[in-house]
Parts: structure tokens; C-alpha cells; sequence
């Protein structure tokens, strides 16, 4: 690797390049493997605090197309370090994802601190797994590792959201991740002719698979996909072991903070998305750091969350436009590039933190709100429940059920939400009438709504199903239906019955078959939301056995150990009434947060998600009568 050349100004009549020097050097890690790393030097005389980022993705892309504009962060006085992982682009090794991060990211942030360029102290930022990485170094041991800003992160947990979602894999993003954005460098890197074009052979037949959907057919897990063994694409391999190893493997603990909290303690900036497939991990992971904070004294957690997909922070997605300012350009007021200079000024170089504790956008009013936690204080809970008529009431009614038919060769196909798939299925607050339209999509629906009604919180449904079956997968939507009939995604959730009394961040219990026939009870995590229904606009829910190819389609049969059965049609009854309480569970605040929070109460304890107090008789009047 050799050093990059001087290049102070720019063309004429553009302002001064804000990066002096670019440098290509190699950072040698205690195994003596060498990762490319570009440092970009600010004008001046040092030493500067440095600020790194470490991904399998090609680092030399983040000058011009990261989430960050970076020569803003030199210009700021920062030394940048842009940093591919081991085994990727320009650095040596064999790439085993998370596993070699712990190691691999402490000894980097020491290699940065120790150059003469750096003043010692190092602040780490990205998305995805550039935010895998940050944790990764401080569980490794970074004592000059002062502050990260992790976005859009599965750094708590690979149960919730990243491999498995309600006890069901990953599979489509599984597949997405491995085979279009790993797959193909390593295939770069074979030493020979010969592996190259053996190994884009099986790349190819894993295309036409995702394409024709073989891959995602019910129980087979990796049907239409390369035989396993030496035929098996290597990556997409890799992948599909991990979705076949139980919940409460070791495996799905590498590289993850879910046992080891007490490892995090910097200051940490989280950013998330309402519609990133890690938006579950991202909320849970700030609830435990401000808990810890708490006992400890230790630095409160900053959040942001935006009406944001997992690769689009643009503020339009799914056929939605939640205005300018939900834009990472814009905010309202500042970028995420301006938000992260002040966040390391504050933790880097001691300056004023001006950042609130939390700020999120409101979606449905399109506006941010700054709260001094998440859920605010004052959260009320409402169920609403589900009755035989499609409504949902405030109360209990009468004794019923709705059947439904759950066919694995015939899956409910995925429309918006939290994904992170391939064309077409686009992540976001998708229409879903066509979705609501099938025979085994079961939906329910307040009457219109007379005010506004603002839910801020967590968002969950129990649903009490019996089934034909040995095994069943339970899909939730909150939906919000306008009053010309169209309905939006709003957050959704899953829920395998043999994993209902598995821990869904720890993995932490034992998987059991269902008793056909017989009444059980789906508590079904749809993660949080913030988001105001206006007057006129119904909530609704919808029911459906499966979401594919975002979810793993269940074979309605139980798998002791996750292997390849024969699927099977099932019937499906959801009850309702006071014996069989089906309902949905929603956090409101009354009235919604304003702009100018500033005067919120101070932080008050909660559990996961929060909890609410308070009756539901101040909410029955934002219903008109009827259906």
C-alpha cells in the first residue's frame, strides 16, 4: 500500500479542499494481518482527536457517498480513518463476519491513537455493521475508544430483527445481505481463474433462485438454492448455517453486547430508523444504556430516530413524503453530518453537549419533537380489542371467532415495513389494500376518528389462535386507513407459536410445539412507533399467517431443531371476547409533543418498551359511533 499524493486546493473557483493529506497506509493488527485504511489529514498542526469507521463495504466509498460527508468532519479539525474490515477490498485476512470484529477493532482504535497525527483520543461512527463495529471494539477492550455513534444497529442482539424476528428467521434479508452485498468481493478474491468462475456459477444459480422465489419456499430453507456442501455459494452458505442453529446458540452471541452492557462506557449517539430492519435492537440497546446510566452515573445516551429506512434517510420511501425536514440533509435544522460534529466537539473535546436526550419524528404530523426519554412521561396505555364484526372497540365484546387459511405454498407476499430486501419490495409505509384483499389476511379497523390520536411508544398485540396445526407463524400490522379508503403500514411484527416463551433478545427458552385445537395465547412485539392518526383516519390491524420472502414461511408443523419439514395447510381461529382477548396494545400521549418540548418532565423508569398508566376512558371519545 503506498501513501496517497499532497492536494490542498481545488479546481479554481471552488473553495480549498478541507483534507490536506490522503494517505493509504496499513494498519497491522496482533496477527500481523494488514487492513487498508485511509487517513485524511486536516490543514494545520496536530495532533487531532481521529475519528474511524470500519466496514466490509469498500471504505474508499465514504468520501463521496457514506452517511456522513467527511471532509466536513476534517474540516471540523478531525483526523479520518476509513478502515475495510479483515478479509475486504483492500485489507488481508478471510472475512468471518462479527466473529473477528472484537479483536480486529480493538487493536485498530490502538493503532489510530498511538499515530503522531492523532492527540490519542479516538470517536468511532456508522451504520449497520460500521455500528457492529464500534461495540465490537470496546467488548475487545479500546481504552482510548471515548465516544461512538452507532446508526442503524444489530449491535444488541442477532435474535431481534438481524437473524430471527419472534423466534422466525431472517430469511430475506439473510439472503439479501450475503448474496448481493458480500458475495460478490469474495468471489473478487479467489486466488484463481478457475474458483472465480466456479464460484459466479453458484452466485448465478442463487440469483435465479431469489428471483423465482425457489429460495423462499416453506420449510426447506434453502430450496431451489445450490446443494449444500462444496456447491453451496460460500457466503449464502455461511449465512443459512446461522439461521439453522438454535436461538440460544453461543454463535448468535459473537460480536453482540446483549451479555455485556457493562462493556459500553462512552458516550453513545444511536440513530435509527421507524422502518429499519433493526429498529428493535437500535431501541431496545438505548433502553438498557439509560437504565445503566442510571445505576451507574455513567453517560445518558443520545437517540435520534427518523422516518427512515435502512438505506434511505431521505425522508421519501414507499410513496411517502414526510416533507423536507425529515431529510439526514436537512433534520429541521442541521444534518446528521452537523449533528455528529457537535456530539464529538462535546465527548472528544469537551464542549457543550446542546444535543436533547431524544429526538424523533412524528410521523402522520411530519414534525420532530425532542423528549427528555423514550416513550415520554405520561405515556397512557389503550387496547383496543378485536370483535367479530371487523371493529376495534375500547372494550371486550361478545364471544367470537375469525378463521382464516394458512397455505405455505401460497405465502402472503411482503409490502413495506422494516425490511431490508431487493427489488421490489421496498422498505416503508407501503399501501397494503391489495395485501388486505386476500382470503387469509384477516383485518379490523376503528370507526374514523374524531381528533387526533398519538401513539409514542410501544406497539404490541395479542392474538388468541388455535390451530390445526403443530406450529404456527402470527403476522401483525398497525396500519393507518385514510379516509379515501387507503391504508398505510405503520410498524408490524411476528410471532412464532413454538417460540413464545423464547426471550427475543437473549434466546434464553425452550421451543414447544402447539396442541392443535387448543386456545394459545401470541404476544406479538411490533416494536415502537411514533405516530399521530389525524381526525377522519381509522387504526387498523391486520392478521396474516406469513410475510414472505421478509420472514421465514412457517410449514405449520414443529421443528424440534430447525430442520427441513414437510408443510402443511392449517386452519387458523382467532377468538375474541372477554375468555379470548384478542387486542391491540398501543402507547398514546395526550396531547402530542410539541416542537419546543423543553419543558418535559424529567426521565422516569421503565421496562421494555416502557409501560402506560392511566384508563382508556379518555380515549373512547375519539371514536365516532358505528363502525
Amino acid at each position: 500500500m503506498s501513501d496517497g499524493t499532497l492536494r490542498c486546493t481545488g479546481p479554481a473557483g471552488e473553495p480549498p479542499d478541507p483534507v490536506a493529506e490522503r494517505r493509504e497506509v496499513a494498519c497491522a493488527v496482533r496477527d500481523g494481518v494488514r487492513l487498508r485504511t485511509l487517513l485524511l489529514v486536516p490543514h494545520g498542526t496536530g495532533p487531532w482527536p481521529a475519528l474511524l469507521t470500519r466496514h466490509p463495504y469498500d471504505v474508499a466509498r465514504e468520501e463521496h457517498e457514506g452517511i456522513l460527508d467527511v471532509g466536513r468532519l476534517v474540516a471540523a479539525g478531525y483526523l479520518v480513518a476509513l478502515q475495510d474490515v479483515r478479509g475486504r477490498f483492500g485489507s488481508e485476512g478471510d472475512f468471518v463476519p462479527c466473529a473477528q470484529e472484537v479483536a480486529d477493532g480493538a487493536d485498530a482504535v490502538a493503532w489510530l491513537a498511538a499515530r503522531p497525527e492523532c492527540d490519542g483520543s479516538v470517536g468511532m461512527w456508522g451504520a449497520s455493521y460500521a455500528s457492529d463495529t464500534q461495540f465490537s471494539a470496546l467488548l475487545g477492550g479500546a481504552p482510548a475508544l471515548r465516544a461512538i455513534a452507532p446508526a442503524l444497529t444489530p449491535a444488541l442482539s442477532a435474535l431481534d430483527g438481524f437473524r430471527f424476528r419472534g423466534g422466525v428467521p431472517e430469511i430475506g434479508s439473510t439472503l439479501a445481505w450475503t448474496h448481493y452485498a458480500i458475495a460478490p468481493d469474495m468471489i473478487a478474491r479467489l486466488g484463481s481463474a478457475h474458483q472465480r468462475e466456479a464460484e459466479r456459477k453458484r452466485w448465478e444459480a442463487t440469483e435465479r433462485a431469489i428471483v423465482s422465489r425457489d429460495a423462499f419456499r416453506a420449510a426447506t430453507r434453502d430450496a431451489g438454492l445450490p446443494e449444500r456442501g462444496p456447491s453451496a455459494e460460500a457466503i449464502v452458505g455461511w449465512g443459512l448455517d446461522r439461521l439453522r442453529e438454535p436461538l440460544g446458540s453461543a454463535r448468535h452471541r459473537e460480536g453482540k453486547v446483549v451479555d455485556r452492557i457493562d462493556a459500553v462506557d462512552v458516550p453513545v449517539f444511536l440513530i435509527g430508523g421507524w422502518f429499519d430492519v433493526f429498529l428493535g435492537s437500535t431501541l431496545e440497546l438505548h433502553r438498557r444504556l439509560v437504565g445503566r446510566a442510571r445505576e451507574t452515573g455513567g453517560p445518558v445516551p443520545r437517540l435520534l430516530v427518523g422516518p427512515w429506512t435502512h438505506d434511505n434517510l431521505s425522508g421519501r420511501t414507499a410513496g411517502v413524503d414526510f416533507g423536507p425536514g425529515a431529510s439526514a440533509d436537512d433534520l429541521g435544522g442541521g444534518d446528521l453530518t452537523a449533528q455528529h460534529v457537535r456530539w464529538f466537539d462535546a465527548t472528544l473535546r469537551g464542549g457543550a453537549a446542546e444535543m436533547p436526550p431524544v429526538r424523533v419524528f412524528l410521523m402522520g404530523a411530519d414534525r420532530w419533537v425532542e423528549l427528555e426519554q423514550f416513550p415520554p412521561p405520561g405515556t397512557r396505555t389503550l387496547e383496543l380489542y378485536l370483535d367479530e364484526r371487523g371493529r376495534l372497540t375500547t372494550g371486550p365484546a361478545g364471544a367470537g371467532e375469525r378463521r382464516l387459511t394458512s397455505d405455505p405454498a401460497s405465502a402472503v407476499p411482503t409490502c413495506g415495513g422494516a425490511v431490508l430486501l431487493f427489488g421490489p419490495f421496498e422498505a416503508g409505509p407501503a399501501e397494503q389494500s391489495a395485501i388486505e384483499a386476500r382470503q387469509d389476511v384477516a383485518s379490523w379497523r376503528t370507526a374514523p376518528l374524531t381528533g387526533e390520536l398519538t401513539v409514542m411508544g410501544a406497539v404490541r398485540a395479542v392474538v388468541h389462535l388455535a390451530t390445526t396445526g403443530t406450529d404456527a407463524d402470527v403476522v401483525v400490522r398497525l396500519c393507518d386507513e385514510g379516509p379515501d379508503g387507503s391504508s398505510r403500514l405503520v410498524t408490524d411484527g411476528v410471532q412464532r407459536g413454538s417460540a413464545r416463551s423464547v426471550d427475543p433478545v437473549t434466546g434464553v427458552g425452550e421451543r414447544r410445539p402447539l396442541e392443535p385445537g387448543r386456545d394459545h395465547e401470541f404476544v406479538v412485539d411490533l416494536w415502537s412507533t411514533a405516530h399521530t392518526f389525524l381526525p377522519g383516519h381509522r387504526v387498523r390491524v391486520d392478521i396474516a399467517p406469513s410475510s414472505s420472502p421478509r420472514w421465514d414461511v412457517g410449514p405449520n408443523v414443529f421443528a424440534p431443531r430447525g430442520e427441513p419439514v414437510e408443510p402443511t395447510t392449517a386452519q387458523y381461529t382467532i377468538g375474541h371476547g372477554t375468555a379470548r382477548p384478542s387486542r391491540l396494545v398501543l402507547q398514546l400521549v395526550t396531547p402530542a409533543p410539541r416542537d419546543d418540548a423543553g419543558g418535559n418532565p424529567p426521565r422516569t423508569s421503565g421496562g421494555r418498551g416502557g409501560s402506560g398508566g392511566g384508563s382508556e376512558d379518555q380515549f373512547r371519545g375519539q371514536f365516532h359511533a358505528g363502525g
